[in-house]
């Protein structure tokens, strides 16, 4: 019996697939680098702190990300019924935890975004898949507007706190400053969304809109045209999305309270739960620029780098936000789990 012939990749195809590779090399290069970093500059021992620390806090840290889960999932729900896409809440759930899988495995912030769409739009009616494949990038900025709404309060409250720290934690000090001044983008994004209409009729926005039609791909304009009218059902559902960004906030709420969980797991017991949100939301910010798998490591350096300048111990400083990282990647690894199951139901139906 011969071997069976297969066709060779074209060079364009190996090409992206080694930039593939060497880009999730070099992202999960880059959180070892930094998870490293924030435990040896703090002279932190993780597990030393781990062995010292309170299972049963630990494991109520673990709860409350599974309750963030939850959460995610049931928001995009609504999003998705605002477009008339009706799923089951466990297969919104398990393409949730697909996503979180993903997000830690793909490095940049929307590497489990790019596989839910590619999931989602193999589960819905053909005609309904731009518009599902919508909810995805708004369920994204749902989020970043929760974020910067509670972010913006944290601010407020920790102001005193922030405006006393010393000038050696000045980059500390502008960042938390920088991200509560973030809710003005999220203002002025809901601003343009719900002006949308008014824009258009202005003649320069009619004539770009004119040109852009006569001259762009059929498909790119019918495209375009059913994701605006997918915005304009946002539009019309003010309540509904208004509701989205309080789960957000919930989510990022959430967050906070499992990060103080683990402080208080690992014994740090000066800060208050306002000062670990503060730091939470932070922290969250830094870990959306696309570097690293999830923010993994980033989000730890910045947080170790607030709790520098809050006054906690070295020793703790690294391992809560390390400890919560870990928390993230045990979930991950769940949703693992759930999309080799997944796949194998795919396959059987």
């Amino acid at each position: 019996m011969g071997f069976q012939r297969f066709p060779m990749p074209s060079a364009a195809a190996l090409r992206r697939l080694l930039f593939s590779v060497l880009r999730i090399a070099l992202g999960l290069g880059l959180a070892a680098f930094m998870l490293h970093l924030t435990l040896r500059s703090a002279g932190s021992s993780l597990s030393r702190c781990l062995g010292a620390a309170n299972p049963l806090l630990l494991a109520l840290a673990g709860l409350l990300f599974g309750g963030v889960i939850c959460l995610g999932a049931w928001r995009w729900g609504i999003l998705l019924r605002i477009q008339g896409v009706r799923l089951p809440y466990a297969d919104l759930w398990r393409l949730t935890m697909i996503g979180q899988f993903f997000s830690l495995a793909i490095p940049g912030a929307v590497g489990g975004d790019l596989v839910k769409m590619g999931y989602i739009a193999r589960r819905v009616p053909a005609g309904k898949t731009a518009e599902s494949i919508l909810t995805i990038v708004l369920d994204r900025i749902v989020g970043i507007l929760g974020l910067f709404a509670l972010a913006s309060v944290l601010v407020l409250l920790n102001l005193r706190l922030l405006l006393a720290l010393p000038p050696a934690h000045r980059a500390v000090q502008m960042a938390a400053f920088l991200v509560g001044l973030g809710s003005l983008g999220g203002i002025a994004a809901v601003l343009l969304v719900e002006f949308r209409a008014t824009l258009l009729r202005h003649p320069w926005a009619a004539r770009l809109t004119a040109f852009t039609a006569r001259h762009a791909p059929h498909q790119a304009v019918a495209l375009v045209i059913r994701l605006t009218a997918a915005l304009e059902l946002c539009r019309l559902h003010r309540a509904v999305i208004a509701g989205t960004i309080a789960i957000s906030v919930g989510v990022h709420s959430t967050l906070a309270l499992l990060l103080f969980t683990v402080g208080r797991a690992l014994g740090e017991t000066t800060l208050s739960l306002p000062n670990y949100a503060l730091v939470t939301q932070v922290a969250n910010t830094v870990a959306a620029i696309p570097a690293t798998p999830g923010g993994l490591g980033l989000r730890d350096f910045g947080a170790k780098l607030f709790f520098d300048a809050l006054g906690v111990p070295a020793s703790l400083a690294g391992s809560i936000p390390v400890t919560m990282s870990l928390v993230i990647c045990l979930w991950a690894l769940l949703g693992a789990g759930v999309f080799i199951c997944t796949r194998s139901v795919t396959r059987e139906t």
